[in-house]
């Protein structure tokens, strides 16, 4: 992260070509008001354990869980309070979430369709997550070979590891 807004990371770890996983745990030292341009965003499942964030309105953050479907997210005003946010991004190709589902289709189910058009971004906010979802996303994030992921993946990028 850039000094002058905070400090921590925002670690991206490439798992598939189709399969991102992000690791963030940042604290900002003042309000951070930051212009996120016009980008086609993948299919994203966000599990915040704390920390914050406010986007048209609307605030993601401490204990929630949101799914973004893939499309085009419009230009967007994005606030960073003062906080420490601390969690993890999935990211995924709708082609490659539909192998996780049965049947000869291998179809995304009705209920996530209206996620996967490739059309306008949406999102879905779930202001509480489960035991067991921040059970996971607390054992991604302290995961023992952390520290060997950073270095690997770092390295194989060219970046230093400090």
């Amino acid at each position: 992260m850039p000094k002058q807004f905070g400090t921590g990371y925002a670690q991206d770890i490439e798992v598939h070509p189709h399969l991102w996983l992000t690791i963030f745990n940042c604290e900002y030292h003042n309000d951070v008001l930051l212009k996120i341009p016009d980008w086609d965003h993948p299919l994203e499942f966000s599990v915040w354990l704390s920390g914050r964030v406010i986007e048209g309105g609307m605030q993601i953050g401490d204990g929630y869980m949101h799914i973004a479907g893939s499309g085009v997210q419009r230009k967007v005003m994005v606030e960073y309070p003062k906080s420490r946010n601390i969690g993890i991004d999935i990211n995924t190709s709708p082609d490659l979430l539909a192998n996780f589902f049965s049947g000869e289709e291998r179809e995304i189910p009705k209920e996530l369709r209206f996620l996967a058009k490739g059309n306008d971004w949406q999102t879905l906010l779930y202001p509480e997550i489960t035991t067991d979802v921040q059970g996971v996303a607390q054992q991604i994030i302290n995961c023992p070979y952390q520290a060997i992921t950073k270095q690997n993946v770092f390295a194989n990028q060219g970046f230093g590891t400090d």
